[in-house]
């Protein structure tokens, strides 16, 4: 992989900002924040790193296309899918970020906050050849576990047979081995995508990258985002500390319940401790968190686990 060195801040062609989380990890309020910044454009999803053409992003991802239309609105200069379909076609998904690029205003950044990317090595691969900035989103693994698997149990649509069954089978696997089926699937995925993210930005140059921690972001967002910002080469604004957590989007580009928060809350980054232990985790599981440096917190039972 062909790396470009030298400071990220100098390099007047990398104005990308790629933003790598497990899903449920905090990114959304991230993305917001960072994009009520003058020199941060901030869409939702856009995927289009996941694919390694315009063309097949359209096919498999159609609903995508409003975060780039959502972009150009941002930019002030809106332009409707035919126009971009147009612009686009045939391209690899590569040009098309360069495109975007030059669409962009003199030292303005295009933030892409997209947590499926962490899914595969083959679409971390294909950012770098564009020399981001990466920023690495890390939430404690039960953080993670309970956020997403109690946005499951309110979905509106499960068919009514997972509706019946899914809680006697969670009460079973509950009693069994501590944490339901669900629970588990999200703690493998969390290892899997936080493992790819760390072995890939071995290969990239710190000063292209930054670690970021969800619950000290919410506990000190002034002090992270100062940090953030310095390391990326923005001055802080005060619009970052009031993002607008009103905002409503697209449950398939963002988070479904993003605009039920009134503010920036540090409460429930511990709710999890009501439901969840950490002695519960794989030991995997546990050996990531000490190696990528999450603080392991108080359980109800293990008091070992204490930081």
């Amino acid at each position: 992989m062909d790396v470009v060195a030298g400071p990220w801040a100098t390099r007047p062609a990398s104005r990308l900002v790629v933003l790598l989380s497990s899903e449920r990890s905090g990114s959304t309020l991230l993305r917001v924040m960072l994009g009520a910044h003058s020199r941060v454009v901030a869409p939702q999803e856009l995927f289009l790193l996941r694919y390694p053409e315009f063309d097949s992003w359209r096919r498999q991802k159609s609903v995508a296309i409003e975060s780039l239309v959502e972009l150009f609105f941002l930019l002030g200069r809106p332009l409707a899918e035919p126009d971009i379909d147009a612009r686009c076609r045939g391209r690899s998904s590569v040009d098309v970020y360069r495109w975007l690029f030059e669409q962009l205003p003199p030292r303005t950044y295009l933030l892409d906050k997209t947590p499926a990317y962490t899914n595969d090595m083959a679409t971390l691969m294909r950012s770098a050849t564009l020399a981001p900035f990466y920023i690495w989103l890390i939430r404690h693994p039960l953080g993670v576990i309970d956020s997403h698997v109690r946005l499951k149990a309110t979905a509106r649509h499960r068919p009514l047979s997972r509706r019946v069954l899914d809680p006697v089978r969670d009460v079973v696997e509950r009693w069994t081995s501590g944490m339901s089926a669900l629970a588990r699937e999200r703690e493998t995925k969390w290892v899997v995508q936080n493992l790819n993210v760390r072995n890939f930005l071995r290969q990239i140059p710190s000063d292209q990258q930054s670690v970021v921690y969800f619950e000290e972001l919410v506990r000190a967002p002034a002090a992270v985002l100062s940090a953030l910002c310095s390391t990326i080469g923005i001055a802080t604004e005060p619009a970052m500390l009031l993002p607008d957590t009103q905002q409503v989007m697209n449950p398939q580009l963002g988070d479904p319940t993003f605009h039920l928060h009134e503010r920036i809350d540090p409460a429930p980054t511990e709710s999890w401790m009501q439901r969840y232990d950490e002695s519960q985790l794989r030991a995997e599981t546990q050996r990531l968190m000490r190696q990528i440096g999450v603080s392991s917190r108080r359980s109800r039972h293990s008091p070992s686990f204490a930081a």
